[in-house]
């Protein structure tokens, strides 16, 4: 078997975009979610793609899309490994071409068609752009990778908007953003927030997919991959994040990334 081999690319005049290419891998990811706004697609090999509307079958040919915050997991077959890549984009990039789109200024992201896209001149062309970015950063592939992305949105943002968070929701959310050295009880949010408990609980579970408590360690994760990314110790991180110790950081990383901070820092080209 082929060792598995991860590389996480970052770009510092295109921030916007980030890559994560992983050959031959068998690992198992735990459901996460990340906060950005993820595309991906199969080198090789075959994925079981876990979303809230089911269970899907990713394999080369589909795009998987993946929006902010939405809980999911992409997992090999039994006793096989595959090959694949991840592209991840700043929400607020997305939304800044979506208000330009639809002249509907707006500061999140609009609702996206998900979870599987097949268009074969898009996929075609984004594979495309985003081997030829992995071999090299290029002012010209940036430039089309955005334009694709316009394309994309347009083609792909729902034509009828769901539901936004309340004020006070959104309030909680944008709390918990805020809170990423420690993590605040539904009791302490709910008596901040003046909701009771279970109603808080219940209101956040349908509006983001997840509890407050889950929502708040998705952010310390991705937190934490732009601290290890700047040259932050992992022990340093986990007190930033406000994890327990070290350990307790190393295993809920490992569990949301398939990776030890350790080895995305090792894997992280910039």
């Amino acid at each position: 078997m082929k060792p598995t081999k991860t590389t996480l690319i970052a770009y510092k005049n295109a921030p916007f975009v980030q890559i994560r290419q992983t050959l031959h891998s068998p690992r198992v990811y735990e459901t996460h979610a990340h906060t950005t706004l993820s595309i991906g697609f199969m080198l090789e090999g075959e994925t079981s793609f876990h979303t809230p509307s089911g269970t899907f079958l990713l394999k080369q040919g589909a795009l998987a899309l993946i929006p902010p915050m939405m809980h999911h997991s992409c997992n090999p077959l039994p006793h096989q490994t595959r090959s694949y890549v991840m592209v991840y984009f700043e929400p607020a990039f997305c939304a800044e071409l979506q208000s330009r789109l639809f002249h509907q200024p707006t500061t999140t992201l609009l609702p996206l068609k998900y979870p599987l896209i097949y268009h074969q001149e898009l996929y075609e062309e984004f594979i495309t752009l985003i081997h030829a970015l992995i071999r090299g950063y290029e002012p010209l592939h940036v430039k089309a990778l955005e334009a694709w992305v316009e394309r994309f949105l347009w083609l792909y943002t729902e034509d009828s908007l769901s539901q936004k968070p309340t004020p006070t929701l959104q309030a909680i959310a944008d709390f918990l953003a805020q809170r990423l050295d420690e993590t605040p009880s539904l009791e302490t949010l709910a008596k901040r927030f003046s909701y009771n408990p279970y109603v808080l609980l219940r209101h956040f579970k349908k509006t983001y997919g997840t509890t407050p408590k889950r929502y708040a360690l998705e952010l310390k994760i991705e937190h934490a991959k732009k601290l290890l990314q700047e040259g932050m110790p992992a022990s340093l991180c986990a007190h930033y994040c406000g994890f327990v110790d070290q350990s307790h950081f190393q295993r809920f990383f490992k569990r949301h990334t398939a990776l030890t901070p350790k080895e995305y820092c090792v894997n992280f080209v910039q």
